[in-house]
């Protein structure tokens, strides 16, 4: 697997019991993950995808968040 694992994996482990990752979550480790990326030219382009792969999550857990959002102002 290489270095695509997140650098504090423990962590993330840790933030998984039971609970989803917010939106903010996932751009922090995506963003950590391309800190990484530029000082490290072994795996730079596989820490690159993994930010990317962040990022799109990031970016679906937002959208579902601003639905629940509008569903619980519904209510």
């Amino acid at each position: 697997m290489g270095n695509s694992a997140p650098a504090n994996s423990s962590l993330i482990r840790e933030r998984l019991k039971g609970k989803i990752l917010t939106a903010a979550e996932c751009l922090e480790i995506a963003d950590r993950k391309m800190g990484e990326a530029v000082s490290d030219r072994r795996h730079g382009k596989e820490l690159r995808a993994t930010a990317q792969a962040w990022l799109v999550l990031a970016e679906r857990i937002a959208q579902t968040e601003a639905i629940e959002a509008l569903k619980a102002k519904e209510k």
